[in-house]
C-alpha cells in the first residue's frame, strides 16, 4: 500500500547518513600446508647447494673366509645439487590525503596495505614451492617447485616422463596422459618411496583430488546416533593409514590439481636470503611508495625420499 500523500521518504532525504561498518572481511585463502609443514634455514648466496647420498642395498653375498684380505669397496661421491633463489614482492602506493583521510576498518592505509601484502607474499612462496617450476639462473632468477625436483617416486600419465636435477637447474617434467586418481596410484606412490628408504607422512592435493582421496573404498561411512539423536554422515577423511605409515591429508589451493604431493617434511626446507621486509621506495609526487620483498629458495634435502602422483583428470 502506497505511503500517505506528502510522506517524506528516505530514498529523497539528502541528509542521512550512511552505516559503514568498521569490519572489512578478507576470505582465508592465506592457509600454507606445505610452508606449515616444512622448516625454514638461511642462505648465503643466490645459488644453494647440498649433498644428497644413499645407502645403498643389502648385500646377501657378505661372507667372508679366515685371514681374508681386504679389499676395499669403491666408493660413489655424493651427489651434489641447488636451487636458486627467487625474489618476490609486492608493492603498493598510498596518496597522502589516503593516509590522512578518517576510514572505516582500519586506521591506516599503509599498516592495512602492508598486512595484505604480507598474506599475499606467503601465497606466491607457497604456490612456487608447490608447483612444477623449474629453476632458471639467469635473471630474473627462479627456484625450482617440488614437482621439479622429484623423480625416484613419481607416478606418471602414459608419456610422462621426469627430468629433475642436473646440470645446475631443475627442468619442468614433460606431461604424460591424464588419468583418474586412484587409491591404487597412491599406495604404488607411497609403496616405492618405502622402497627407496623415504618415510613420507603428509598428502597435499587439490581440492577436487581431495574430494577423490576421501571416496575411497573404506573411507564414506555413515554413523547413526543412538537414542533419537542427529545422524552424521562421514564422507571425508583427513588420516590416511598405509602398510607403510599413517598419512595427514590436506588439501591445499596452491598445488596444481593435476597432482598429489606425497611429503616427507623433514626433508624440505625453505632457505631465505632475505627474509619478508617492508621497505619504503623513492618518494614521487603527493604519496608514498612501499613494497615487501623476499629472497628465497626451496631446498629438496633428498628428493628420493618423497614422491608425486602426477597427471591426474
Amino acid at each position: 500500500m502506497a505511503a500517505p500523500t506528502g510522506t517524506f521518504v528516505s530514498t529523497a532525504a539528502v541528509g542521512n547518513r550512511e552505516s559503514l561498518h568498521d569490519i572489512i572481511s578478507i576470505l582465508y585463502k592465506d592457509e600454507f600446508p606445505f610452508q606449515s609443514a616444512i622448516g625454514q634455514g638461511t642462505a648465503e648466496a643466490t645459488y644453494e647447494e647440498w649433498q644428497t647420498d644413499d645407502l645403498g642395498s643389502a648385500s646377501l653375498t657378505n661372507f667372508q673366509p679366515e685371514g681374508n684380505t681386504v679389499v676395499a669397496t669403491a666408493i660413489v661421491p655424493t651427489v651434489r645439487v641447488g636451487n636458486r633463489l627467487q625474489i618476490l614482492n609486492k608493492a603498493f602506493t598510498i596518496s597522502a590525503t589516503q593516509e590522512a583521510v578518517k576510514k572505516a576498518g582500519r586506521d591506516s592505509e599503509i599498516s592495512y596495505q602492508t598486512a595484505l601484502a604480507g598474506r599475499r607474499l606467503k601465497m606466491d612462496i607457497e604456490a612456487v614451492s608447490c608447483q612444477n617450476q623449474a629453476s632458471i639462473g639467469t635473471d630474473p632468477r627462479k627456484m625450482g617447485g617440488y614437482e621439479s625436483w622429484i623423480t625416484t617416486n613419481a607416478s606418471r600419465g602414459a608419456g610422462g616422463s621426469n627430468v629433475g636435477f642436473s646440470g645446475g637447474n631443475t627442468s619442468t617434467p614433460t606431461a604424460g596422459t591424464p588419468r583418474a586418481f586412484t587409491e591404487a596410484l597412491l599406495k604404488a606412490t607411497i609403496k616405492t618411496c618405502y622402497d627407496n628408504g623415504g618415510k613420507p607422512n603428509i598428502l597435499i592435493m587439490s581440492s577436487s583430488q581431495k574430494q577423490v582421496f576421501s571416496g575411497f573404498t573404506g573411507i564414506a561411512t555413515q554413523y547413526q546416533e543412538p537414542k533419537g539423536k542427529m545422524a552424521t554422515i562421514v564422507s571425508a577423511s583427513d588420516r590416511y593409514v598405509s602398510d607403510f605409515g599413517t598419512f595427514t591429508a590436506m588439501p591445499s589451493r596452491y598445488v596444481r590439481a593435476a597432482s598429489v604431493l606425497v611429503v616427507d617434511p623433514d626433508l624440505w626446507r625453505l632457505l631465505y636470503l632475505r627474509r619478508i621486509k617492508k621497505e619504503e621506495l623513492a618518494k614521487v609526487g603527493d604519496a608514498r611508495a612501499f613494497h615487501l620483498v623476499t629472497e628465497v629458495t626451496l631446498e629438496s634435502k633428498n628428493e628420493k625420499g618423497s614422491g608425486l602422483v602426477a597427471d591426474l583428470s
